[in-house]
């Protein structure tokens, strides 16, 4: 594939995205988009207003782009959202995003996933790696519904077309104001750590963008502790992650 120079960041106004804005500002030519503009749009980048469910605004996007980090999901407030708009923004706008880079040639998509899109069947092993088992509960179904099928267009995408695609699922993200943060349970009987530093998703993000070896594949993103419910040195092999923000003053029973 050629060199990535040129690259695509879809959902920029999302909180997750100014750590990744962040982390490739000033190694690549960066252009956001959203349907909002963010509230800081950094020097030497171009905004583009676009909605992801108009297939033709986001294939205008991605032209003359090398790469498309794709960011666009329901995720603040989204309990009470119904079912069908799940299905309209994150799962029509991926295919509408794989699809808008086959026709406009762009090399590779960098899909923000979720460790939500395999939940760990009763069956599996923790920490779950990823292809083991998994099985959906009745809790936040929509969210991680959208996100498995997300990635099953990413993979169809790969097969059919060539796409490049790396799937990152991001553990809970630190910071966002949708959760406490971690706090260690009165008794510990399972690897139980679900929480990522959202610096260190954008830093597993600039990796999967460096590789040139990986042409498909789906990673954890999660924090780098004895006891993370979800395991991520295949990232670390894979790719190079080394998650740097592990929450060093909870222990995790590391020896």
């Amino acid at each position: 594939m050629a060199t990535i120079e040129k690259i695509l960041i879809t959902g920029a106004s999302g909180y997750l995205a100014q750590f990744i804005i962040n982390r490739l500002y000033g190694s690549y030519k960066l252009t956001l988009t959203d349907i909002v503009e963010p509230d800081q749009v950094p020097a030497d980048t171009t905004f583009i207003k676009a909605d992801v469910t108009n297939a033709a605004e986001i294939e205008a996007a991605c032209a003359e782009q090398d790469a498309v980090v794709h960011l666009v999901a329901l995720v603040r407030g989204r309990s009470d959202k119904p079912a069908s708009l799940f299905a309209d923004v994150m799962v029509k706008g991926t295919w509408n995003v794989a699809e808008a880079c086959v026709k406009q040639g762009v090399g590779k998509l960098v899909n923000i996933s979720s460790i939500s899109a395999y939940p760990p069947a009763s069956s599996a092993k923790l920490p779950y790696e990823v292809g083991d088992d998994f099985q959906f509960g009745p809790g936040d179904i929509y969210y991680a519904l959208a996100k498995y099928l997300g990635e099953q267009i990413g993979a169809a995408y790969h097969q059919a077309h060539g796409l490049d695609v790396i799937h990152v699922r991001p553990g809970v993200i630190a910071g966002d104001g949708q959760n406490p943060g971690p706090a260690a349970p009165d008794v510990v009987t399972d690897p139980w750590f679900v929480y990522v530093d959202p610096r260190d998703v954008a830093q597993c993000v600039a990796r999967a963008i460096e590789t040139e070896t990986v042409k498909y594949g789906a990673y954890n993103a999660v924090a780098g502790r004895a006891d993370s419910r979800f395991a991520w040195k295949q990232a670390k092999d894979d790719l190079g992650y080394s998650p740097e923000h592990n929450w060093p003053e909870i222990p995790d029973g590391d020896a």
